[in-house]
């Protein structure tokens, strides 16, 4: 990855209330997460080797919704694949 993607990370933290979808989705698919579907209102992402999908809505963000979608990256940055 990246090194200064935790720093991304960091910086959409501090305006988590006021982020876009599309914020969301760059920063997931520079963390590797690869697009697969829209399912309703929700793009959804997955990563090889990681566990969870992301779902990330494409309307209006709550606060809470975006940190939590950006705790799922940041995890995905820090426990990686061992691909290396």
């Amino acid at each position: 990855m990246e090194p200064e993607l935790p720093a991304e990370i960091r910086a959409l933290r501090l305006r988590a209330g006021n982020l876009k979808p599309k914020d969301l989705q760059s920063i997931a698919e520079a963390a590797g997460f690869v697009y697969q579907h829209t399912s309703g209102s929700h793009a959804i992402y997955s990563k090889d080797g990681y566990w969870a999908n992301l779902a990330i809505p494409l309307h209006s963000l709550k606060k809470k919704t975006a940190l939590r979608i950006l705790n799922l990256i940041d995890g995905a940055v820090q426990g990686g694949n061992d691909d290396e």
